[in-house]
């Protein structure tokens, strides 16, 4: 009798155990329901330039360049030109303003188990952690005003030059006023033939005092080799800067810029940006410029992709997701193709939903794709 009491009594206190710890792991009611707004995304295009502007300087000796130098490949008036290094093709998630849904929340329903992007994109449920990036590229710029020659810089010679004149001055005599011959000295401004072939001049002296130091053709050397070696970069830099006075000066620099394109059902592409010779990539509506086109070719691959029905079940009760589709996109100028790249995009996909029950587990959690809105993974 006494041990079947205490068998009795062992199974009243393994069920109150259970029965407590179901207690404490159930989830709190709600006494409002709750409503969480959340969006899918769309893949928007990012289109990543680096273009590379050459500013152009005609030398103040252009025309003078073949004469004392030999030389007839020069810049012949300032200009600017500009030309395609790299394009990159990227796409990325925004929200789509024709994919909102909302989930209103149920007795056992936690909305703070939601995860959203800073956007409203949805990210998962029940996830633990998250972070995000933001990468800002550099941007460099340069004026054409910032490319200048002067000879007055680098010249070693006057700029004037000087011319004795005879000239006569009365002088009042006892007798009579007699003119006596006087010489003076006249300042006057060079003519710019005569500076150039003062520079060119200059150039050949250059030549030859870094040939003798080369060839050891001096009585006094330098020192060393590191003082040998800046001796002849300095040379051949001063050289480098006569020169330029003749054949002019061309400066490259690279700028880089990001275009955006939403691809549309239904649409093949269009428009990305404009290449103009005087400004380099600008917008679509600068019609200064050459086009450059986007290309995309929907490969249809979810038209075969059986979505279950969902009519008549409340749309606040459901989780909304994308299965995103695929295209081939191409960037071309004119007929050129610059890029082709095969790549997901979401709004070419279809719409799927799972029941919002999913939410009542809080051991499982479910991870999305922001870019794409589609299922990453179902974890435990």
């Amino acid at each position: 009798m006494n041990r079947n009491i205490l068998k009795l009594l062992v199974a009243i206190l393994i069920v109150g155990g259970t029965i407590g710890n179901a207690n404490a792991q159930k989830r709190k009611t709600l006494d409002t329901p709750n409503t969480v707004i959340y969006a899918l995304p769309q893949t928007v295009l990012k289109v990543d330039v680096v273009a590379e502007k050459t500013i152009m300087k005609r030398g103040p000796f252009a025309d003078y360049a073949e004469k004392y130098l030999g030389i007839s490949d020069v810049v012949t008036s300032d200009g600017v030109e500009w030309k395609l290094k790299s394009i990159e093709l990227n796409g990325v998630g925004e929200i789509d303003p024709e994919q909102y849904y909302k989930i209103t929340a149920s007795v056992d329903y936690e909305p703070s188990l939601i995860s959203l992007t800073s956007e409203g994109l949805i990210r998962g449920f029940n996830l633990k952690n998250s972070s995000f990036e933001n990468v800002e590229k550099e941007i460099i710029s340069l004026s054409s005003d910032e490319v200048k020659m002067e000879y007055g810089k680098i010249s070693i010679d006057p700029i004037v030059k000087y011319r004795k004149d005879t000239t006569y001055k009365v002088v009042e005599t006892d007798t009579a006023f007699v003119k006596v011959p006087v010489l003076a000295k006249q300042a006057l401004i060079k003519t710019l033939e005569e500076k150039a072939e003062e520079a060119a001049h200059q150039i050949f002296k250059l030549r030859k005092r870094r040939f003798k130091i080369l060839t050891s053709n001096y009585e006094v050397l330098p020192p060393d080799g590191k003082a040998y070696e800046v001796l002849v970069k300095e040379l051949a830099k001063l050289e480098e800067d006569y020169i330029s006075m003749f054949v002019g000066k061309k400066v490259s620099i690279q700028k880089a810029y990001q275009f955006s394109y939403a691809p549309k059902q239904g649409e093949n592409g269009g428009v990305i940006f404009r290449m103009s010779p005087q400004m380099g990539p600008v917008g679509v509506n600068d019609l200064g410029g050459r086009p450059i086109r986007v290309d995309f070719k929907n490969l249809n691959v979810t038209n075969e992709l059986a979505i279950l029905p969902s009519a008549g079940v409340n749309p606040q009760t459901q989780i909304a997701y994308r299965i995103p589709g695929m295209a081939d996109v191409s960037i071309s100028n004119g007929k050129s193709v610059l890029l082709k790249k095969r790549m997901p995009i979401a709004q070419f996909g279809k719409i799927a939903k799972m029941p919002a029950e999913v939410l009542l587990n809080e051991n499982y959690s479910i991870e999305f794709y922001p870019d794409l809105g589609s299922i990453k993974e179902v974890t435990k």
